[in-house]
């Protein structure tokens, strides 16, 4: 077996291994029969002196298992299927150790229960044995038994003794402590959810299910296995849940449910292509798509035929094709398959020990080491498309089971039992209103019946949306705006892709809703993605054709390549296919041509050469480009012009400037729609638009306010004349490199942020602004600004100003990094999804856990809840003042003059305290 030590050898391997006292000496050479794990001697008994040596003990012994697992899968390419079932042996070892030790440090405290019984149940791809390299575990505990705790310093009852002993057992694992976690536990999937008890007791759990179950709750359980505590508590609850998860006859209200779940794995499935940041677990033809073609089968036909009911993948689509419930080749197919993407899985995740299914940008090399094939995405090609063409035909029929109601005509409408009343009279309002644009008789006859069939594919997914009402009233709007134009719905009608995604995006983004209603040519933007025209790439290189012999044709087409380049991100966003980074450098590289286009027209209009040398100087968001949909451009302006010509063009380049602006700020057809802020040039709004290099040079050098050097560390120069682009550039680096008083400029920025606090947070305790409020976005970007004036890291994002140059940081900063540019991303993140779910922004998102808002967050996986934003917002605080304390700041609380005169001072505020107008927000 060919040994492969350098692919093996991953950051997040050197990482474990540092935990675990290895180098790569020690594992030089190693050719093992198995990954090791599955039968190594358990954990010997964790500690009981302290909760710390207790994790600090477990965290060891993992990170130890864990070496072995990755070098065994990516060094040697052992089978995956071996690596999976031992990281569920390890994970299963772990907790018994844990659960042990948590009975032995609550012991002093509570002593033991007289009698009872407690089990820890293994919930999705633990339960499967399937667990990969990064997962969290799902867990649901029960109890069992009567009376009370005895020989301790408190008595205890039952439930409350299993609550702090459940609660015991997540902390030694889930914890993040100097040793790291061991993996998240997810405790959601208990009955109830995360309002319910953490943990219930035997009859309530059954009774739960038996009397409230779901038939995703059906799904869940069909791999519930017992992991630890008492074995035969754990075996009666899973073989209490057997008449729940498998019916004994076939349900029709089941196979509905089963055509609802469908439907939302395909509004997750996204419609790219494996390519760089194809989701292996969600897009088409992936890991969901087999596993619900499994677990389909087995929720349908398991009640009469117990042989199918296997927890693991591999195993039921063996037991299927035994059973003859999927036809032949068809099982080995989709093993093969499953096989092929768990492996690409798992390389994924050992490079960095992050928890994602997406493919890097550099996936094709990366997996053809350590996978050992030489064309990963051909494979990857082939799998998705064979799979997802399979899973299309096998759920076909559970969509027809789904349909035939007349929904134009049907009054009051077949709506579902335990519906919203309000929600009710909403739908029927729209339905009349679609029903009433019909009558009208400004659409030819055919298109009634085109949309009574439209309709009947729509209402059973958007009934079964929380979002449907609003796509249903969506749709209606999008009817009115089409008015006579009846072939946009002829392409509904003909083209099934089309209208199945005007169906899932209507439901998951308004966002997207509202571009399509606005401009109903965007209907044809999936015929444009089967074309190959959908690519960000083809936007930039469109915008970079326009050309003032287009005259105004020019200024549409720079408006609709902008407005398309805005909805390719939403739809990245909504398919899980594009990242918040990626979603900035595509959105800042299309504004960067979009303003080059718009120098060029205005150069033409005024009958100046094409290299005038005028430099756009992009700042704020776009500057670093971490744009979001949300984000306005700003830009300084800087003529670049010497000696006695410099007087002359000066007039010309204030009049190109307001030219430029007037192009990118002008509504599409007449332009590019941006909204614009040229605060940041030098003495801010009441200064000259344009200035000249040597007074840019002047001003940034003798009199600009520590915000501005902010500001500065984000600009960029976009130009056509190169040279006069460097030239900009070369004076903002010397600023930048400007020698600092660390504990002044500490002082400095602390104290500018207590300014913006009061101006700018929320005054509603009932409300969270995610940008301004502490421990919110702009505390990160201050303390990434303050790094790179005071150590002069390099680089012009939030990532490149903390982790790019980290050697140049002390060690605290260090320490912190990776903690900032994790959450900054997150918060990115949230804001990308609530613009494109619901049209919200994260400056005014309400703590109310009930709200949509965090259904939203919870359900992409950002923020479990308000809780958990509030301790990240907690931690990124307790970083801003801890660094800016150690560098010299003061806490954060008393105020300061910012950087330069009183008048200065007040004139920074001035541009400050605009809502979305800040310096850390540009």
């Amino acid at each position: 077996m060919e040994i492969d030590e350098e692919v093996a050898a991953t950051r997040y391997w050197r990482e474990l291994a540092r935990r675990a006292g290895l180098d790569r000496s020690a594992m030089a050479g190693r050719q093992e029969e198995s990954p090791l794990v599955a039968g190594m001697a358990p954990p010997a008994p964790a500690p009981a002196d302290s909760v710390a040596e207790a994790q600090r003990h477990l965290r060891r012994h993992f990170a130890w298992a864990m070496c072995h697992i990755i070098w065994w899968e990516l060094a040697l390419h052992g089978e995956i299927a071996r690596s999976w079932r031992a990281i569920s042996d390890l994970a299963d070892a772990l907790l018994t150790a844990a659960l042990t030790a948590a009975e032995a440090l609550l012991a002093p405290r509570f002593g033991r229960p007289e009698q009872g019984r407690f089990a820890l149940i293994a919930l999705g791809k633990l339960g499967g044995r399937e667990l990969n390299l990064a997962s969290d575990i799902d867990l649901m505990m029960v109890w069992d038994g009567e009376g009370e705790t005895r020989g301790g310093r408190r008595v205890c009852a039952l439930a409350d003794y299993y609550a702090q002993l459940a609660r015991m057992v997540i902390r030694l694992i889930d914890e993040q402590t100097e040793d790291g976690a061991i993996w998240p536990v997810d405790m959601r999937l208990r009955p109830g959810g995360a309002a319910a008890p953490i943990v219930l007791s035997l009859t309530a759990t059954l009774d739960h299910y038996h009397n409230y179950g779901q038939t995703w709750e059906r799904a869940m359980l069909s791999k519930a296995r017992f992991v630890a505590g008492d074995r035969a508590l754990g075996e009666e609850l899973c073989a209490g849940l057997v008449p729940f998860i498998y019916l004994r006859h076939l349900d029709y209200t089941l196979v509905h449910a089963l055509a609802a779940m469908k439907r939302r794995i395909d509004r997750q499935a996204g419609v790219g292509a494996p390519g760089p940041g194809f989701d292996v677990k969600r897009g088409r033809g992936g890991i969901r798509e087999i596993e619900f073609m499994v677990q389909s089968r087995q929720l349908l036909f398991g009640g009469r035929r117990p042989e199918i009911r296997a927890r693991g993948t591999i195993e039921a689509l063996a037991a299927l094709d035994r059973a003859g419930l999927i036809a032949a080749g068809e099982a080995e197919g989709l093993a093969c398959a499953y096989r092929f993407w768990r492996r690409v899985e798992h390389a994924v995740q050992a490079r960095r020990g992050e928890q994602t299914q997406r493919l890097p940008d550099d996936y094709r090399r990366w997996l053809a080491r350590a996978l050992a094939i030489d064309d990963p995405h051909d494979t990857a090609c082939r799998h998705a498309s064979w799979v997802h063409a399979l899973f299309v035909r096998h759920m076909e029929q559970m969509d027809d089971d789904a349909q035939g109601v007349d929904w134009l005509e049907q009054r009051p409408p077949p709506l579902p039992e335990g519906l919203d009343a309000e929600a009710g009279v909403r739908i029927t309002r729209a339905l009349d209103a679609i029903a009433g644009q019909l009558r009208r008789g400004l659409l030819p006859e055919r298109s009634t019946d085109q949309v009574r069939r439209i309709l009947q594919r729509a209402m059973p997914a958007w009934l079964d949306d929380a979002n449907g009402v609003t796509a249903l009233e969506s749709f209606a709007e999008l009817l009115r705006a089409i008015a006579g134009r009846a072939t946009w719905i002829d392409l509904l009608a003909t083209h099934e892709g089309t209208r199945d995604w005007l169906i899932g995006v209507l439901a998951a983004s308004r966002y997207i809703a509202g571009a399509i209603v606005r401009n109903p040519s965007w209907l044809e933007w999936p015929l444009a993605c089967e074309q190959g025209d959908g690519d960000i790439d083809r936007i930039r290189h469109a915008l970079a054709a326009i050309t003032p012999e287009q005259g105004e044709a020019a200024l549409a087409e720079l408006g609709r390549q902008v407005d398309r380049a805005r909805l390719h991100c939403a739809l990245a966003v909504d398919a899980h296919s594009a990242d918040a980074d990626r979603i900035g450098r595509w959105l800042s590289g299309v504004a960067d041509e979009a303003a080059r286009a718009a120098l060029r027209l205005a150069c033409a209009r005024m009958g100046l050469p094409d290299d005038f040398p005028l430099v756009l100087l992009a700042m704020g968001k776009h500057g670093s480009r971490e744009m979001g949909l949300g984000s306005d451009l700003d830009m300084v302006f800087v003529l670049v012009a010497d000696g006695e010509e410099r007087m002359g063009m000066l007039e010309q380049a204030q009049r190109l400037g307001r030219r430029v602006i007037g192009i990118l700020t002008a509504a599409p057809p007449f332009g590019a729609g941006y909204a614009f802020d040229a605060r940041l040039r030098p003495s801010g709004g009441s200064g000259v638009l344009v200035t000249t290099l040597a007074g840019f040079a002047d001003y940034q050098r003798h009199h600009a306010a520590v915000w501005e050097h902010q500001a500065l560390c984000r600009a960029r120069a976009l130009a056509p004349n190169g040279e006069a682009a460097a030239r900009v550039m070369q004076v903002v680096e010397e600023v930048l490199a400007l020698p600092r008083d660390r504990r002044r400029l500490a002082d400095e920025v602390v104290a500018m942020r207590a300014k913006m606090v009061r101006h700018l947070a929320s005054r509603d305790d009932r409300v969270v602004n995610l940008k301004q409020d502490p421990g919110g976005m702009v505390d990160i970007e201050f303390l990434a600004q303050y790094a790179r004036l005071a150590f002069g890291t390099g680089g012009c994002s939030v990532a490149a100003m903390l982790e790019g140059d980290s050697a140049r940081l002390p060690d605290p900063w260090r320490r912190e990094a990776a903690m900032l540019t994790a959450a900054h991303r997150r918060y990115r993140t949230a804001d990308l999804l609530l613009r494109v779910e619901l049209s919200c922004a994260i400056t005014t998102l309400a703590w109310d856990p009930a709200r949509p808002e965090w259904e939203t967050l919870r359900r992409h996986g950002v923020f479990d809840g308000p809780e958990e934003l509030r301790r990240t917002m907690t931690a990124v605080r307790r970083a801003f003042e801890l660094l800016l304390s150690e560098a010299g700041g003061s806490s954060g609380r008393e105020e300061g003059t910012v950087g330069g005169s009183p008048a200065a001072a007040h004139e920074a505020m001035e541009g400050l305290v605009a809502p979305e107008h800040h310096a850390a927000d540009r």
